[in-house]
């Protein structure tokens, strides 16, 4: 009776959900898509490529138009005729002057590299954010999976006292048990209607959160396939360490710190120009006529001494032992990262295992001891307590077969492998992380790059 009561419930809530369903791979891909902190870290990823584009202006040369008209009066009769002299006329002045650096120390080199070692950060940073992002979706949905899971198990409990409630009413008025096992079940009854309403409100929590992680309300039929487990712990280390974009991004802090030293240096390296002008005056200087000037040549700058450099130098060692220390930490994180996930996975697969086996039996001791009620050889509270124990073992049975697949997951965001899994490679998501690479054949390499617009 309790099956079938049990398949009519199921039918029913399959008749009044929606007929589309989301699968666990549309959810993970709409949530990195469209999540508001994954776009926020892609829009810094993309405003760090268009500074480092910028700097392609280093390599230009600069143009500069002055202009300039008013009035002068200049009292110098050594150097000026008496009809000039002491006297006030309208001047006016235009010019055109072109510049570019011929060397300035690998100062712009050096800009390029680490604005080069900032982009490929940046991209890392958003690949790592995605595939967060990925792991906390796959957690929702699991989430939201397990607490409905949880909820038919609760009303399947209550359907599972009515029963034996019916039971005991007959008994009772049979003559063959007291009133206060009919006020005893009734009481358990109700404890078990309590629980489903913990159970609800726990599933529209769980609901809330995945509309906020994934972007849109939980809808249809959910499943939630296991991923490929790791095979041991030294191959998910290994794994974990070679591919984690949060070890890349701690790399590309090092060259950034060392290349930003590096445009400190150049300060102290003489800085050599080419530049051209035209200009053209009227009355200037009370001259009067006009006087058109050419330049061409070449300009040194060249600051020989200037205090606070060795403060400067250790500053610099400072900092590139500082992204020194955090890729280290980096390292110890992933390390750290991949053994709780693979102490997760084990004890969930062991878990579960022997929940399922614990269930077994305690289904089997319920039905022994309801023919055993039946014949008056067991009380109502010796049934009552196996159900509870049921009960209590088929709601943790549940929390662990969720717990072992999203260890499974979680395995493979430990290894920056989880958005690829569910379609999104990393050129779908982020440019490609080699402006340093490109930076170092030559600087203007990375200007040849082009970032196509937002859609």
């Amino acid at each position: 009776m309790i099956r079938i009561l049990f398949y009519i419930q199921c039918f029913t809530l399959l008749l009044l959900s929606p007929v589309t369903a989301e699968s666990l791979r549309d959810a993970v891909r709409f949530a990195v898509t469209t999540n508001p902190s994954v776009k926020a870290t892609e829009f810094e990823m993309r405003t760090a490529a268009w500074e480092l584009l910028e700097l392609e202006g280093q390599y230009l040369p600069v143009v500069t138009v002055t202009g300039e008209t008013g009035y002068q009066r200049v009292d110098d009769p050594s150097s000026l005729s008496a009809a000039d002299n002491d006297v006030t006329k309208a001047r006016n002045q235009l010019g055109v002057r072109a510049e570019i650096i011929l060397f300035d120390g690998f100062r712009r080199s050096n800009l390029v590299y680490a604005s080069a070692a900032r982009v490929d950060g940046s991209i890392y940073r958003l690949l790592d954010a995605s595939e967060t992002m990925a792991l906390n979706a796959v957690e929702a949905y699991i989430d939201v999976y397990r607490h409905r899971a949880l909820l038919v198990v609760a009303r399947r409990n209550i359907e599972k006292h009515v029963e034996i409630g019916r039971r005991v009413t007959d008994l009772v008025e049979g003559g063959r048990l007291p009133f206060s096992d009919q006020l005893t079940i009734e009481d358990r009854i109700r404890s078990a209607r309590l629980a489903e309403l913990e159970v609800q409100r726990a599933l529209r929590d769980a609901s809330a959160r995945y509309e906020r992680v994934v972007g849109r309300a939980p809808s249809g039929g959910m499943s939630t396939p296991r991923a490929a487990a790791p095979a041991s712990l030294e191959a998910l280390t290994a794994t974990a360490l070679q591919n984690s974009y949060r070890l890349q991004f701690a790399r590309t802090q090092i060259d950034q710190a060392r290349f930003e030293g590096e445009v400190a240096l150049a300060d102290r390296y003489p800085q050599l120009t080419l530049g051209a002008g035209l200009s053209r005056d009227i009355n200037r200087n009370g001259v009067s006529g006009t006087r058109t000037d050419e330049t061409i040549g070449i300009g040194l700058r060249w600051t020989l001494w200037q205090g606070g450099r060795v403060a400067e130098r250790n500053a610099i060692a400072s900092k590139n032992s500082r992204a020194m220390a955090a890729q280290s930490v980096a390292v110890r994180e992933v390390r750290e990262l991949s053994a709780r996930t693979w102490n997760t996975y084990r004890t969930n697969l062991e878990r579960s295992g022997q929940l399922r086996e614990q269930l077994r039996i305690n289904r089997s001791i319920v039905e022994v001891y309801g023919d055993e009620f039946e014949a008056a050889k067991r009380t109502l509270l010796d049934l009552l307590e196996v159900e509870r124990a049921r009960f209590n073992v088929e709601f943790e049975s549940v929390g662990a077969e969720a717990g072992l697949v999203f260890s499974t997951y979680r395995a493979l965001a430990a290894q920056s492998r989880l958005a690829e899994h569910f379609g999104l490679p990393k050129a779908q998501l982020a440019l490609n992380p080699q402006f340093q690479d490109r930076a170092k054949v030559s600087p203007t390499n990375v200007f040849n790059v082009t970032i196509e617009p937002l859609k």
